[in-house]
C-alpha cells in the first residue's frame, strides 16, 4: 500500500515547513498610523509626530536608560498668542510618569537641537526637537503642559 504524501518524515517537514513560512509571514511589520513612527509615543492633537530616534543614555541615571528624541510639529490652539517652553513638553508613560522635555544634560544630546524661544500666535505650528529620559521600552503620549 502506498504511503499518503503528508504521512511519514517528508510529510511532516512539509508540514512544519508549511506551518512556520504561515507564522513568519504574520510577523511583517504592520503599517502604522501617522502620528506614530513606531507606536511607542501617541500624541495629542495639537502635536504631529514627524521622527522618533531612540538613543541609549551614555550616563548612569536613576531616571532612566533610554533618550527618546522626538520631532514633532507643535499647533497652538490654547486660545492666545505664549511662547511655548520646552519644559512643558512632557512624555507620560504607561505608568502615569511624566518625563519632562530636555534639550541637554547627556552628550548623546550635542548638537540635535535649534528650537525656537519665540511667541507662536494663536492656531500656528512650529516644528520643535526635544528628548526624553525614560527606560527602555517605554511607551506612552507627548502633549504640552500648560499647568506646570
Amino acid at each position: 500500500m502506498k504511503e499518503s504524501l503528508l504521512r511519514g518524515p517528508a510529510g511532516r517537514a512539509l508540514f512544519f515547513a508549511f506551518c512556520g513560512f504561515a507564522l513568519l509571514s504574520g510577523c511583517k511589520d504592520q503599517p502604522q498610523a501617522p502620528n506614530a513612527p513606531n507606536g511607542l509615543v501617541q500624541s495629542v492633537s495639537d502635536i504631529k509626530i514627524k521622527s522618533l530616534r531612540v538613543l541609549s543614555a551614555p550616563e548612569n541615571s536613576v531616571q532612566g536608560d533610554t533618550l527618546y528624541v522626538i520631532n514633532f510639529t507643535f499647533t497652538n490652539d490654547v486660545g492666545r498668542d505664549f511662547i511655548p517652553r520646552l519644559n512643558h513638553f512632557t512624555f507620560e508613560d504607561a505608568n502615569k510618569i511624566r518625563h519632562t522635555a530636555i534639550d541637554s544634560g547627556s552628550t548623546a544630546l550635542a548638537g540635535l537641537f535649534h528650537n525656537s524661544d519665540e511667541v507662536l500666535k494663536k492656531d500656528e505650528s512650529r516644528d520643535y526637537t526635544a528628548a526624553f529620559l525614560v527606560y527602555a521600552g517605554s511607551y506612552g503620549t507627548l502633549y504640552y503642559a500648560l499647568d506646570f
